[in-house]
């Protein structure tokens, strides 16, 4: 497949970003949720993350097999999200490389979550059900997406199996094939406890996973914000001109100052909330800035905001 070629999936569109490297690019609301890499090291095909649903992942073995003519031999988790990880069933013949926190956060969180969702049928109608009361337009739309994700792990939870990493790492892995080299790197505790990224240094490109969120507000309920800040400078002195974000389209070192000012906005926000005792509710001036308004997922804005907030809060009463 040449360059400018462009593949179309049910859960993703691949874009190709220099011969023999492509990016699956999710399809909003069809079980894929996050994006991944197909990279040719010239021997071996690599794949990084796997997506939400194990149909988003099989979709994404079957492209990897289209493009290069071969089976997938290396799977990379960037970290222990579903939304990452989820697909990884659907590469049984490949070696699956994570950080050993990653691995076992994997194992411990897949299980937490099966057991939730067994545990509770009713939530992908509870969520219908929300949908079809709300009246605001952008509102329905962020519920309609979800509700598709949902739906569309609720088919998969019958046959669903937590595979885990087969090869782990602590710190950083290179792997060496014929046509490139790609630096895996373990880079902390910022998105999630167990951030990796994987760079490829001949091609000046980052797969950064969640650690960028491209015009998409990024969930931090989990994250260390304080921590998170710092990769994003450290990313930012990697050599690259095209970076993949886990959620947005392609981009560049300008998506990774624009997150950087987007958390450093969100903590001085919500210091100003905090000393001034400002309670955050549905009348607070919550508004999300100009900057961010025209990003995905809005919603998330209140729930960042609160989230740090509610941190600031509870460190005040210690």
């Amino acid at each position: 497949m040449t360059v400018d070629s462009t593949l179309e999936s049910l859960f993703f569109t691949v874009d190709a970003i220099v011969d023999g490297v492509f990016a699956a690019i999710a399809k909003p609301g069809t079980g894929a949720m996050a994006n991944a890499g197909i990279i040719d090291l010239g021997d071996q095909t690599l794949i990084f993350d796997t997506m939400y649903t194990p149909s988003a992942g099989k979709a994404l073995s079957e492209a990897a097999v289209q493009i290069f003519q071969r089976p997938v031999s290396i799977v990379i988790n960037s970290h222990f999200h579903m939304d990452h990880v989820g697909g990884n069933q659907s590469f049984p013949g490949a070696q699956i490389i994570s950080t050993s926190r990653t691995r076992s956060l994997m194992l411990e969180r897949t299980q937490q979550f099966l057991s939730f969702a067994l545990n509770h049928p009713e939530y992908p109608a509870s969520i219908q059900a929300t949908l079809e009361q709300e009246t605001d337009v952008q509102k329905r739309h962020e519920l309609s997406i979800q509700l598709g994700d949902v739906l569309a792990m609720d088919s998969a939870l019958p046959t669903l199996t937590p595979t885990p990493a087969t090869l782990t790492f602590e710190s950083s892995l290179t792997l060496h094939g014929s046509k490139r080299s790609v630096v895996l790197t373990a880079m902390g505790n910022g998105h999630s406890p167990c951030d990796s990224i994987l760079y490829l240094p001949e091609d000046e490109i980052v797969f950064a996973a969640d650690l960028l969120f491209v015009q998409s507000h990024p969930s931090v309920q989990s994250s260390n914000v304080y921590e998170w800040i710092l990769l994003l400078e450290r990313l930012a002195k990697y050599e690259f001109g095209q970076i993949v974000p886990g959620h947005g389209h392609v981009s560049n070192k300008q998506a990774v100052t624009d997150l950087w000012h987007y958390l450093t906005d969100l903590q001085k926000r919500a210091r100003f909330f905090n000393e001034n005792q400002i309670m955050l509710h549905a009348e607070s001036p919550a508004l999300i800035p100009v900057a961010y308004q025209n990003w995905s997922t809005p919603s998330l804005y209140e729930r960042n905001l609160s989230h740090m907030l509610n941190q600031l809060q509870a460190s005040n009463q210690k």
